[in-house]
This record gives structure tokens, sequence and C-alpha cells, in this order.
């Protein structure tokens, strides 16, 4: 029985928030001309923090879903103000409770990278923040038997996914807080799908940090 694990609402809340906030700036558009505001002139973003993951490392019985905590690094070149690329690197640490076996394991300590690029849409614009969505694409890379990885035992004898380099993605929301022309605070919210072990894990993860912007957009 496979566990799937569905986005939190969290996610679907910061989609409505965006896409609200993008009609009602569409509104305003239609009627008044679009000051070019300093905090959006900038080539580059870099964004650096923590990130949170809820993650099910096994499709068999009796393996529980864990929280993951590591680090997202993200860096967006803007071609225009509303479109840009972005490239992210993501890690993730955490202990796995492995099921039942016969070789007494209990316990597991796990990592998980990811290296994604896709497209970046900066939809609301404003003096102190702005909001957008992203759709990543890419590759995660598993570690699941770091508790055990010199016994000679593979992780799917149990129950868990072996070690593996899989596709990875990211689909989802953000929300910058600006503090300056250079620096802002931002959020994410991503449903992030991945393939271990022929089956795709539908996993959330949210992350925190700060944002610095540099260079001139033309």
């Amino acid at each position: 029985m496979i566990l799937r694990i569905r986005p939190s609402y969290a996610v679907l809340a910061l989609f409505a928030f965006i896409f609200a906030s993008a009609t009602l700036q569409a509104q305003v558009q239609a009627t008044a001309p679009v000051t070019t505001l300093p905090q959006y002139q900038q080539r580059w973003d870099f964004y650096g923090g923590y990130s949170y993951s809820h993650f099910n490392p096994g499709q068999g019985r009796g393996v529980q879903a864990i929280n993951l905590n590591g680090w997202n690094g993200d860096a967006t070149a803007w071609f225009k103000q509303l479109f840009g690329l972005e490239f992210s690197a993501r890690g993730y640490y955490g202990t796995i409770i492995v099921p039942p076996n016969a070789y007494s394991i209990t316990k597991s300590n796990m990592s998980e990278y990811l290296f994604l690029v896709g497209p970046n849409f900066r939809l609301l614009r404003r003096e102190n923040y702005a909001a957008g969505l992203h759709g990543l694409i890419g590759a995660a890379n598993g570690f699941f038997d770091q508790g055990f990885k010199n016994s000679g035992i593979q992780p799917n004898q149990v129950g868990i996914y072996n070690n593996k380099l899989a596709f990875g993605a990211a689909v989802g929301g953000w929300a910058d807080y600006n503090l300056n022309p250079k620096w802002a605070v931002r959020v994410t919210a991503d449903w992030q799908p991945t393939h271990y072990g022929f089956s795709t894990q539908n996993e959330f993860s949210g992350t925190a940090g700060v944002v610095y912007k540099f260079g001139y957009l033309k």
C-alpha cells in the first residue's frame, strides 16, 4: 500500500492569495500606468534559508512519513520584471523509523538532495511585497541507508527505498517582504514530487529565508 501525502492547505491558500492579488493588479493596470520600482530593477536574486519537507521513505506497510529539515539555495536570473529562470539546490536530513524486519534495524539516518531549474514568474509587485509562482524540474538524490550502510543490507530488504538518483520537481509559490531595494525576506511552499522505488512521492516542502538582489535589469 502506497501512502500518499496531500500537499498542505497552506500551499492552496498561498496560490489563492497570489492569484487574487494578480487579478487585482491587472485591474489596476488597466486604468493606470505601472511605476517601475527599484525593488524589481535587479538582474539577479540570490536566496538562502531554512527548508522543511514531509516525506515518505518507503512504500511498504509500517513505513512512517517523516519530517526532514535542511537548507535551500536559489538563484534567479530575471529577463523581465515578470519572468526569470530559477536554479535551485535543496538538502534535507532526517531519521527513518524502519518497520519490523529480520535484521533488527529500527532506525536509519537519511539525506536527500535536489537540483532543479525552471521558470519563475513574479505576478505581483508592490513597494513592500511581491509574490509569484515557479515550476522547477531536475534530479533528486536520496540516501536512505546511512544508519546501516556498512552492513551489506540493502534498504529495500527492510522496507525502505534504495539509494537512487531519481526524478525531482517543485511546483509552488513564493512571497517576499521587501526590507529595501536590495534585501527581502521570502517564504515558499511547494509540491515537490520525487520518484523513488518505481512510485511517486507527493512530497510537501516549505522554506523561509532572505533574498539579496543585484545587477541591473535593462
